[in-house]
């Protein structure tokens, strides 16, 4: 959705044998053939300094980092400072072109995404046909994780719902098709029935997210989608680190323990895969519903 992207190329992670090592040639070949000017590698995975070293860009920039060694180092012509865990993500992302000079404002920018209109009116409609009218707010939810430590329980997802919908607030569940199993399990434990999004691509749920009042979703890719198109966002954080992941600019609350359970779960941000790796992270199964109801409350007083 962003016109200046022209190629997006992945990484054979699902191959094995011959099948990986043609699909690794392929994208090595067609990386080739594009004679790029500037590889900025945003990740410390190997295979950044062998394309600095392959392609023959103009110019290259990576991150320092301790896991890696000498060769590494002296892949590339620039090198941002290490990760750490105070900052957020964007800002530590603008840091490989501030080292390369290609950046030199204080601040990173606000993410952007420019929904067409015909997105806008497909949406207006699927909005019509499930009786969502414009004359109540709109809050949408993003449940679902392919990283089930990172969700809470889905009956606190319906006590949430319920709150919301006794309020005269239309919510809907958005997700996947990977998310719909979960998604039906919540709208199942409802006593005010939501409605769910089906077979939506990305682009159908940014404009759905634009045309909300909120958006109501776990640490996810829904939380800096949200930010992209301007909507209010309360963001739900258990084991990962709200200081890198949170949400960027625009209004957002991001929620994780209350004051009185502070003590029991100091441990958090653990960046775990949940509690002695059982994939459940307690500090999110204790998430108290009210205090995620209330702060969505207050963020739409202000929409």
């Amino acid at each position: 959705m962003n016109k200046r992207v022209r190629h997006i190329f992945v990484i054979p992670r699902d191959k094995n044998g011959f099948h990986k090592i043609y699909a690794y040639s392929n994208i090595f070949k067609r990386l080739f053939n594009e004679h790029y000017d500037l590889l900025a590698h945003f990740s410390v995975d190997w295979r950044g300094a062998l394309l600095a070293r392959l392609l023959n860009v103009g110019m290259s920039v990576s991150r320092k980092t301790a896991r890696r060694g000498y060769f590494w180092h002296q892949s590339f012509d620039f090198l941002a400072p290490e990760l750490d865990t105070e900052r957020p993500m964007a800002e530590q992302d603008v840091d490989l072109l501030r080292s390369s000079n290609l950046y030199k404002k204080y601040s990173a920018p606000p993410y952007d995404l420019s929904i067409s209109s015909k997105l806008k009116n497909k949406v207006k409609l699927w909005l019509k046909k499930h009786d969502i009218h414009l004359n109540k707010k709109l809050v949408v939810i993003h449940a679902s994780s392919r990283w089930k430590f990172k969700e809470i329980p889905i009956g606190t997802w319906a006590r949430i719902i319920d709150a919301l919908i006794l309020k005269k607030i239309n919510v809907v569940i958005s997700g996947s098709q990977d998310d719909f199993q979960t998604n039906a399990l919540i709208l199942n434990l409802c006593e005010s029935k939501p409605v769910l999004t089906k077979d939506f691509s990305l682009e159908d749920t940014a404009a759905l997210y634009e045309r909300a009042d909120l958006v109501l979703t776990i640490d996810s890719m829904s939380t800096h989608l949200a930010s992209a198109v301007k909507t209010p966002v309360v963001s739900l954080f258990g084991p990962t680190n709200e200081k890198i992941w949170g949400p960027w600019k625009g209004k957002y609350k991001v929620i994780g323990l209350t004051s009185k359970d502070a003590e029991m779960f100091a441990c958090r941000p653990c960046g775990q895969e949940g509690c002695e790796g059982s994939r459940i992270s307690q500090c999110l199964v204790q998430l108290d519903p009210q205090l995620v109801i209330h702060q969505a409350l207050l963020l739409l007083k202000k929409t």
